[in-house]
């Protein structure tokens, strides 16, 4: 059977025997709105479990509006322009509008990234800034847990907070968007350290909400920041925009994961010897492209193998990941955690160690253009040069009975047995 599947800009073909391909796995081929900019414009005026945007904006004088960054596939592009447009039409001058580009931990952008992200439309209409982990902070208290809730303080600071997101299967928060847009996206490094590191409590991962500390945590600081309203979209696997989910930030962004869940599950009979997975749509680094990893592991079973293909084109994108990847083992990866030095970035300590606790139970193997061998060998992992010959090694490594599954779209593919 030949298979092809994105490998970036281009495709990656191989195939596999019949007998041993279990299936092809995407999520479902749902259209997307033949006019995006009015599918966010009538959800700003018929929300979910909220009154209308318009109604919110009346009477008030600045404006938060919290975007996701470059790592991130939100339309921002479309979205923030609505959100503009209602906004100056009840009453809000532009003027007292700011838009905070939420990165968390992530690098800076450069400016032609943010023009790219948000359009200059926006940018020559109202002020924008990029969000740091470590200033503009003001203290909230603090949250259930002790966490310090500290966030940016043009965020804190203004009437009206509005932010935009994607719902998306995550490795650790269940589901991007919601609550997400407050913590990490706009919060303090010391807070957004803790917070990760409830991963250790082995509760959180994929798709999962309930009783995900990590989730539930984000939810409550997005409660006691005041975050006001949501705009949320689920997209197909060719990127538009299907559905967008608009109103209060948990009422709206549940009813966005239940579609997206549907949209983007997939269901398989059994474990599979062999997992081949694309790291499309997310293919900037391998930081990014990871993330189909950590959607996809749990289905193959113990001493498999899988194979993941990206083109990397900035490479590691995360140089503190991969010193943390050269440890020896996802114990001392964890000691750090529990230890950090100042310089410790936990994001990358916690990708690091759920990564590392993959590779201890099966084999992974990287095709990539962007990553040398080197540097794949240093983090414990293989490198092949194609697809076909990964998945050749890997068949005659294995029973002759052994399943192979492959995802397309493997970082934003929610695989189920």
């Amino acid at each position: 059977m030949k298979v092809s599947i994105p490998y970036g800009n281009d495709r990656a073909e191989f195939e596999v025997p019949e007998s041993n391909l279990m299936g092809v796995f995407l999520p479902k081929t749902t259209p997307g709105v033949s006019d995006e900019s009015k599918a966010v414009r009538d959800s700003l005026l018929n929300p979910i479990g909220s009154k209308s945007l318009p109604e919110i904006a009346n009477g008030k004088s600045s404006v938060a509006i919290i975007t996701s960054d470059v790592t991130r596939p939100t339309k921002d592009h479309v979205i923030v322009p609505a959100i503009l447009d209602v906004l100056t039409k009840s009453g809000v001058r532009e003027q007292g509008i700011k838009v905070i580009i939420g990165r968390g931990q992530h690098r800076e952008m450069t400016q032609q990234e943010v023009e790219r992200k948000l359009g200059k439309e926006v940018l020559d209409r109202v002020a924008v800034v990029q969000h740091s982990p470590d200033r503009n902070l003001i203290d909230l208290g603090s949250t259930s847990r002790g966490n310090r809730i500290l966030v940016n303080g043009d965020v804190v600071k203004a009437n009206l907070k509005i932010s935009t997101g994607n719902i998306v299967p995550h490795r650790y928060a269940g589901f991007g968007g919601g609550g997400k847009s407050i913590l990490p996206s706009v919060s303090g490094r010391e807070t957004i350290y803790r917070n990760h590191l409830y991963i250790i409590e082995g509760k959180s991962g994929p798709g999962i909400l309930e009783g995900n500390p990590i989730r539930m945590e984000m939810d409550e600081a997005a409660k006691v920041a005041g975050l006001d309203f949501i705009v949320n979209t689920v997209m197909n696997s060719e990127g538009r925009i299907v559905k967008v989910f608009a109103g209060n930030f948990l009422s709206a962004h549940r009813e966005g994961v239940k579609f997206a869940r549907d949209l983007l599950g997939v269901r398989l009979p059994s474990k599979a010897e062999v997992v081949v997975s694309s790291g499309s749509p997310m293919d900037i680094n391998f930081y990014q492209a990871s993330k189909a990893l950590e959607m996809g592991d749990s289905v193959v079973g113990d001493g498999g193998t899988f194979i993941l293909a990206s083109p990397c084109y900035d490479g590691i994108g995360e140089e503190d990941l991969y010193a943390l990847l050269t440890l020896k083992s996802s114990k001392h990866i964890l000691k750090q955690m529990r230890e950090p030095r100042p310089d410790t970035n936990l994001v990358s300590a916690v990708i690091a160690y759920l990564m590392a606790r993959t590779r201890e139970r099966i084999k992974v193997v990287w095709v990539s253009d962007g990553l040398k061998r080197e540097q794949v060998e240093a983090m414990g992992f293989r490198k092949a040069e194609s697809v076909q010959e990964a998945l050749n090694e890997s068949i005659a490594t294995s029973t002759k009975d052994s399943k192979v599954a492959v995802f397309p779209k493997g970082p934003i593919t929610l695989p189920f047995l």
